[in-house]
């Protein structure tokens, strides 16, 4: 059992998910960000299904983060209602575990 746990979320510019993710990193709420895409989304919106290009922003934090991590999220990115989900770890290295709890308590 772990508290790490991913949060992901999705941009529509690479640029806005890289910037955040170094944002995040800096003020030490994630150990790890990784930006991945385009990727094709299809979501309701405003009574209608929309499709879009975007960009996945997945980050590796602690649970004891979540709340602060959440906030900022919300509070930088562009989206009206971002998509914002996080996922417990159920197993995770204990080397890795070990860095990132190393690199989040700077």
């Amino acid at each position: 059992m772990t508290d790490i746990i991913l949060v992901v979320t999705t941009f529509e510019d690479k640029e806005e998910a890289l910037q955040l993710g170094r944002h995040l990193l800096e003020k030490r709420l994630v150990g790890c960000a990784q930006v991945s895409g385009p990727v094709t989304s299809q979501y309701w919106w405003q009574g209608k299904v929309e499709l879009a290009q975007e960009y996945r922003l997945e980050m590796k934090t602690t649970g004891p983060l979540w709340k602060k991590l959440e906030k900022e999220i919300q509070e930088s990115h562009s989206y009206d209602v971002p998509e914002i989900i996080a996922s417990a770890a159920t197993a995770v290295s204990d080397d890795y575990r070990k860095w990132l709890y190393e690199e989040l308590q700077k």
